[in-house]
C-alpha cells in the first residue's frame, strides 16, 4: 500500500513540475515577442539630407560607322544566238571557204570576223562600204599590202603619187555627199531658194546662188544652207582640179624614168624584156578600167584602182610577166583569190606584180617561177561585178600605173 502510495505522489510531483516549466517557456516567448514587436514599431532615427550630384554636361560625338561597301559582280544575261533571218545578201553570199584549202569561187570569209588561217583581210561588204566611207572618205576598202620605207628620190616620188589620189579619192567622196546635201536641201520648201533655184535654172547654180547671198545672211535656214553648201562645192572642185593635175605630172615622170630602165633584175639576176616593154603580158584579154582614181563599180563610192581590168573568160590562163619568187597567195579581201611575185629590183625600188579575182591558184607562197608559167586561172571572187584580172605593178609596195611595164 505504502508503495503504490510513493508512486503516485512521485507521478504528480513530476507531473506539476512540467506544467510549472511549461508554463514559465511560454511566458518568456511572449514577452520576447512583445519585445521584438514594440522594438519594430518604434520610429527609426532621420539620416541627414545629401547634396544633389551635379549630372555630366560632357558631350561625347562619336564618329559615325560606315558600313562596308560591298560590291557585287555584274550578273551577265545570257547570250542568246539570234535565229538567223534569211536576206537577199545573205543568200547570195556563198559559205566561207575551208581554211586549208584556198577558196577557188567567190567565196569571201565572213565580214566583220577575223580571217580564217591561211586567208587574208575578210572582204567589205557593199552595206558597210558606205558606212566606212562616210566616218573617213579616204579609208581603203581593199587591202593594201605593205610598203617600203622612201628612202630614194624614185621611192619618194612614187609615195607622193600614192598620197595625192588618196587626197583624190577623198575629194572625190565628200563633192558627192556634199552634191546629195545640197539636192536635198534645194527640194525643201523654203520659198526663197526655190526662187533662187528656179532663176539660175540651166547654168551653174552652185556659183550663182553663192553670189547672191552675202555672209550675213548666212544663218541656219534652208539658204544659208544651200549657200554654205555650194561654198564647199566650189571650194573642193578647186582643189581637186590641182591634185589632178598634181596626179598627172606624177605619173608621166613615172612613166618616163621606167621607160629608161635596162632590165629588170630578179632572182634569177636578169629577165629579158618581152619586145619594147619591162614586162610580159598575163593574158591577152581587152582593157577595160584604167589605172587611178575611179567610182568603184561593186562598191558605188570612190576608190584607188591600183591597177588594171584585163576582161577574159572564166578559167583562162593567167601568165607570170617575169621570173619571181611567189610572196603571196590566198584570198586578200575584195581581191579575192590574190597572188603577188617579187621580181627583185627594178628602178632602184622592189618590183612586184600582183593578180586579183582569180578563180583558181596554181602557186603558193615561197614558189619560184619562170616568166609565162601559168600561176592561176581567170575568175570573179571578191568584190568583182565580172571575169576579169585584176593585174598590178607595185614599186617598194605601192601601186603604179601597169601599162608602161607590159
Amino acid at each position: 500500500m505504502s508503495e503504490r502510495w510513493w508512486r503516485r505522489a512521485t507521478l504528480a510531483t513530476v507531473a506539476g513540475a512540467t506544467l510549472t516549466a511549461t508554463s514559465f517557456c511560454l511566458n518568456a516567448g511572449a514577452a520576447t515577442a512583445e519585445a521584438h514587436s514594440s522594438s519594430a514599431q518604434a520610429p527609426l532615427p532621420t539620416l541627414p539630407a545629401l547634396p544633389a550630384l551635379p549630372s555630366p554636361s560632357l558631350t561625347v560625338s562619336l564618329p559615325p560607322v560606315k558600313p562596308p561597301k560591298v560590291t557585287l559582280p555584274p550578273i551577265k544575261p545570257p547570250t542568246l544566238k539570234p535565229t538567223p533571218v534569211p536576206s537577199a545578201t545573205a543568200s547570195a553570199r556563198p559559205a566561207t571557204p575551208p581554211a586549208t584549202v584556198p577558196p577557188t569561187s567567190g567565196k569571201p570569209p565572213p565580214v566583220g570576223v577575223s580571217a580564217p588561217p591561211g586567208i587574208d583581210g575578210p572582204m567589205v561588204s557593199p552595206g558597210s562600204a558606205l558606212a566606212l566611207i562616210a566616218g573617213d572618205p579616204g579609208a581603203d576598202l581593199y587591202p593594201q599590202p605593205p610598203v617600203d620605207a622612201a628612202v630614194t628620190p624614185q621611192a619618194r616620188q612614187v609615195a607622193a603619187l600614192s598620197d595625192v589620189q588618196h587626197r583624190i579619192q577623198y575629194l572625190e567622196n565628200i563633192l558627192a555627199r556634199t552634191r546629195d546635201d545640197l539636192t536635198r536641201v534645194q527640194r525643201g520648201p523654203d520659198p526663197v531658194l526655190q526662187l533662187l533655184t528656179s532663176l539660175t535654172a540651166g547654168g551653174d547654180a552652185e556659183a550663182s546662188l553663192f553670189a547672191v547671198a552675202d555672209s550675213s545672211e548666212v544663218v541656219d535656214t534652208p539658204t544659208g544652207r544651200a549657200v554654205a553648201l555650194s561654198g564647199a562645192i566650189t571650194s573642193g572642185q578647186t582643189e581637186l582640179v590641182r591634185r589632178r593635175t598634181e596626179e598627172a605630172r606624177l605619173r608621166q615622170e613615172i612613166s618616163r624614168r621606167v621607160r629608161t630602165v635596162p632590165a629588170v633584175a630578179a632572182p634569177a639576176r636578169t629577165v629579158a624584156p618581152v619586145g619594147e616593154s619591162r614586162l610580159g603580158r598575163p593574158l591577152s584579154g581587152r582593157l577595160t578600167s584604167k589605172f587611178g582614181t575611179r567610182l568603184d563599180p561593186y562598191y558605188h563610192v570612190w576608190q584607188l584602182h591600183p591597177g588594171v581590168d584585163l576582161a577574159a573568160p572564166i578559167g583562162t590562163p593567167i601568165l607570170a610577166v617575169a621570173d619571181g619568187r611567189v610572196s603571196r597567195a590566198g584570198w586578200y579581201g575584195g581581191y579575192g583569190n590574190y597572188t603577188c611575185i617579187d621580181h627583185g629590183r627594178a628602178d632602184g625600188q622592189r618590183l612586184s606584180t600582183c593578180y586579183g579575182h582569180q578563180s583558181k591558184l596554181m602557186v603558193s607562197p615561197g614558189q619560184r617561177v619562170r616568166a609565162g608559167q601559168v600561176i592561176g586561172l581567170v575568175g570573179s571572187t571578191g568584190a568583182s561585178t565580172g571575169p576579169h584580172l585584176h593585174f598590178e605593178v607595185r614599186l617598194g609596195g605601192r601601186p603604179v600605173d601597169p601599162l608602161p611595164w607590159i
